[in-house]
Order: structure tokens, then C-alpha cells, then sequence
């Protein structure tokens, strides 16, 4: 028998797990509130979830729901629905009932699995069959039905404020998970974590891709989102490898954690990375993707010292991006919406064809598609795309449009210069700089060396007149940048 190296197939997701099951049955897969699972167990649970579906009628193709605890079960039937030929879609317990009810309205599910045994309702409003996660016996797998094009779908909340269901389809998937296992050498002996909500594309992320490869991955406990100093001892204990973070709680860890095991690599996104004074990890890579780009578009290796503004770099394997215009021309070196494209895009808009096309176009003398993220970037001098912020903040000022973003990337390079937003003021008719600098300059920038530095590379009209320098720029609970808090900062 060989000894598994790990490397992915060529297949989908569920059929390089099954590969992975075939290769090293009795190998840790899962790991959860001491509910350890092996590759076996995974598999055959999975195959008695994909019978229970079809008996019950579930046709291939069709949407099903998975509403369950946060643990080893969840990959299982994750796995049954794609093994039926199944689109999953996971709604986590606890989620507000009217958001709640509005994915269901919209992704319409033939069937949810949930399990009477734990504390999740099995019952959701408008779903005409329920499979019991606790009565599905597990048998051996069969080669995976044939699926249609779509492996799960995400529900992101729109600038409509209506939830807008992402259909990421199977080749992505896959092209995701065998860039993942390359990039960061994931072998059988690794073991990762699962951090981020179930209702996240980040938890696909972080489930699958170790799991192509034959690692295990440990479902960390709940509370250390709230004590992001304790993750740590969790990292040491569970003799974690690899782990990634949601950029705030990266943010929080780092500012905390002084113990991180046999951890080699952490990898973050979600969010800008603001807090930037070095790190002491042995590799730590920032990450930036709408869930349209399946997960990720672009990474970054962050340096162990450095300052100023973390890019969010280059384009992974699958993926391609262009900075354009307004009227739609590359720009180089300048701010541009970014539009990412190749095979790492989404299918589409869930049942919302008009959102799609308006969404996801194609460029005059391209036959690739494009999503246009709403993003504003620009390329630096090292050809890495910086974040500076959406291009639905474009503000008027005295009648000019201005992208507070460009500002923002451009004071954010100002040497003593931590971190930066740029807003209108109070009664709108001049721009304000929010500054936040850097504790180790021992010489802490003034309002007229910044006005000087922003005037060497913007037009006047965009240069702030106004400058409030605070010890750090304030958050929401979610991470994003509390505005309100800012605007009334004295």
C-alpha cells in the first residue's frame, strides 16, 4: 500500500475526500467537542445522509438545507447532499427568524437536514421534507451522482438590504481547494481549524480544502471568539498547524497572543488589515475575495516588520484581476475599481438573473467574464493591489466627486502614519482626515505636513483641510470602521 502524500484528484470536492477515505480510512478527519470522526466515518455518514435523500424524493440539482449544531456533523451532511448530486446551503442555528425566513423564501430547499438529537429545530418554515441527521445508519459510499453545476449557496446581505443568494459552483470549488493544498503544502499529517461562522463562505474555506488533502480539521470551541487571548493555549493544545482568522479577530489575536504552538501559518481576511506593527508568526497572508470570487481572489505574504497599509496582493491560481476606470480603462498605479475574473468566479445570483448581469459582465474583446466588486484599489509599485475602500463612498464636496478611498491610500503611505479614514466633515462642506499614527515615530506627523504630503500626489480639491489625529480609529462590534464614533470625535 502507498504511503497518502495528500495531493488532491482532479475531481470535485466529494470526490477527493472520497479518495482521501479510499487512501487512509482510519485517519483523523474531524474533530469537535470530543466527537473525533475518521475519514470512514465521514464518508459513510455522508453516503446514509445521500440515501436518506433520495428515498425521501430530494431530486439532483436541488437546493438542500443544513441546519445543525456547530461540529463533526455539519461536513458529513454537507458531503451527503453533494454525494446525492445536492446545492447545500447551511443556516446555522440562532440565525434572526426574518432573515431567516427571507433565505428560504428565496432559495426555496426540497429538504433540510437537521437532527433531532441536538439543539437545533428541526423544523423550517416552508421546507416540505426533514431528513434526521440522528436516524440516517451509515452504509458505504457510492461514486457521487451527477451533480449539476452548483455546490452551495451563500447568502450575502446586500446594498438593498434583501439577502442575495451566491451560487458557487463545483469547479471553483474544487480549483480553490487544489490551489489551497499547493500554496500552503497541506499534507495528512496537518491539522487546521474551523473558526468562522457556519453561515460564512469562510467555513468552507477552512473545512475542505484540508480535507481534499487528508488533514483533520478541529472545530474550535465557540467562546474563543470572545477571548481571542486564549487561542493560543487552544492553538497549543490542539496542536494546531494551520488556522485562519477573520481580520478582526487576526487583529485581536495578535494584539494579545504570545503563545502559538506549532502554529506555521495563519491566514486572515474578511476585513482591511489595519493593525500593522510586525508580526512573530512564521507566515501570516492576508487575503481579499467577495464570496462571487469563491472564497478568495488575491493574497499577500505579510513580512515579519514593515509599516504602513497591508496589501491584499496578487491574483491566487484560478483568479485574474483588472483595476479600471470610470469609463471602463485599465488604469496602472492610479485608484480603479477592481473587476476580478477567470475560474474562480461564482455562477451567479441565486434565481435573480437580472443581479447577475448586472453584476458579472463581459468586456468589449474579452470572452472571459468579470465581477465588478465595487471595490477600489490601485496597484502599487510593486504591481500588489491596495484596498482603499468601496467605490459607493464616492462623496461631493463643493460640488467635486471624490473616492475618500484614493485619499485614504495615499495619506495611509505618509511615513508616521498608522491608519487613516477620510470623511466629510459634519456639515459636509470640507473633507476631514481621521488620523491614527504610529507609536514608534518619535516625531508625530502635524496637519501641515500631511496637507503637504496628500498635495504632492492628489488634485486640491481632494486634499483634507481639516486633520483630527486619535489614538486609533474606532470600530464597530463587526469590525468595520465606526463612522458615527468618528464624526463626532471633537
Amino acid at each position: 500500500m502507498n504511503t497518502p502524500t495528500g495531493r488532491a484528484g482532479t475531481g470535485s470536492v466529494a470526490e477527493m475526500v472520497l479518495e482521501q477515505a479510499r487512501r487512509q480510512p482510519d485517519a483523523p478527519a474531524l474533530e469537535g467537542g470530543g466527537k473525533p470522526a475518521t475519514y470512514r466515518a465521514l464518508v459513510t455518514r455522508a453516503a446514509g445522509v445521500a440515501r436518506a435523500l433520495t428515498r425521501s424524493g430530494v431530486r439532483p440539482g436541488a437546493v438542500v438545507a443544513i441546519h445543525l449544531d456547530r461540529g463533526v456533523a455539519v461536513p458529513a451532511a454537507q458531503l451527503g447532499v453533494w454525494l446525492m448530486g445536492g446545492i447545500c446551503l447551511t443556516l446555522p442555528p440562532g440565525m434572526p427568524h426574518g432573515r431567516l425566513e427571507a433565505i428560504l423564501a428565496d432559495a426555496a430547499p426540497e429538504a433540510v437536514v437537521a437532527d433531532s438529537s441536538g439543539a437545533a429545530d428541526t423544523d423550517l418554515p416552508g421546507v416540505p421534507r426533514v431528513i434526521d441527521l440522528a436516524a440516517c445508519a451509515g452504509v458505504e459510499p457510492e461514486a457521487p451522482g451527477a451533480p449539476g453545476a452548483g455546490a452551495y449557496l451563500v447568502y450575502t446581505s446586500g446594498s438593498t438590504g434583501v439577502p442575495k443568494g451566491v451560487l458557487v459552483g463545483h469547479e471553483s470549488f474544487a480549483l480553490l481547494a487544489r490551489w489551497h493544498g499547493d500554496t500552503y503544502d497541506v499534507t495528512p499529517a496537518d491539522r487546521a481549524s474551523s473558526i468562522a461562522a457556519m453561515s460564512f463562505d469562510a467555513f468552507m474555506w477552512e473545512t475542505w480544502p484540508y480535507l481534499c488533502h487528508g488533514a483533520s480539521v478541529h472545530f474550535a470551541p465557540d467562546e474563543l471568539k470572545l477571548a481571542p487571548w486564549e487561542l493560543g493555549d487552544w492553538y497549543r493544545e490542539a496542536a494546531i498547524d494551520l488556522s485562519f482568522l477573520p481580520t478582526p479577530l487576526a487583529e485581536a489575536y495578535l494584539r494579545h497572543g504570545t503563545r502559538f504552538g506549532q502554529l506555521r501559518c495563519l491566514l486572515t481576511g474578511g476585513d482591511r488589515l489595519r493593525l500593522w506593527d510586525g508580526h512573530p508568526l512564521r507566515r501570516f497572508v492576508n487575503h481579499y475575495g467577495p464570496t462571487e470570487t469563491t472564497v478568495v481572489a488575491t493574497s499577500h505574504e505579510v513580512a515579519p516588520t514593515g509599516t504602513g497599509p497591508v496589501p491584499i496582493g496578487r491574483a491566487i491560481g484560478p483568479a485574474r484581476t483588472l483595476v479600471l476606470d470610470g469609463e471602463r480603462e485599465a488604469v496602472a498605479g492610479a485608484a480603479g475599481e477592481l473587476l476580478v475574473g477567470g475560474a474562480c468566479l461564482a455562477l451567479g445570483y441565486w434565481r435573480n438573473p437580472a443581479a447577475t448581469g448586472k453584476s458579472f459582465v463581459r468586456l468589449s474583446g474579452s470572452g472571459r467574464r468579470w465581477y465588478r466588486t465595487g471595490d477600489l484599489v490601485r496597484r502599487n509599485d510593486e504591481g500588489e493591489l491596495e484596498f482603499l475602500g468601496r467605490t459607493d463612498r464616492q462623496i461631493k464636496v463643493r460640488g467635486v466627486r471624490v473616492e475618500p478611498g484614493e485619499i485614504e491610500g495615499v495619506l495611509g503611505r505618509c511615513p508616521g502614519v498608522r491608519d487613516v479614514v477620510v470623511d466629510r466633515d459634519r456639515d459636509g462642506a470640507a473633507l476631514t482626515a481621521y488620523v491614527a499614527g504610529d507609536p514608534r515615530d518619535a516625531e508625530p506627523r502635524s496637519a501641515a505636513v500631511l496637507k503637504e504630503f496628500a498635495g504632492r500626489f492628489l488634485p486640491a480639491e481632494m486634499v483634507p483641510q481639516n486633520y483630527v489625529f486619535v489614538d486609533s480609529i474606532p470600530l464597530t462590534p463587526h469590525g468595520k470602521i465606526d463612522r458615527a464614533s468618528l464624526l463626532g470625535t471633537p
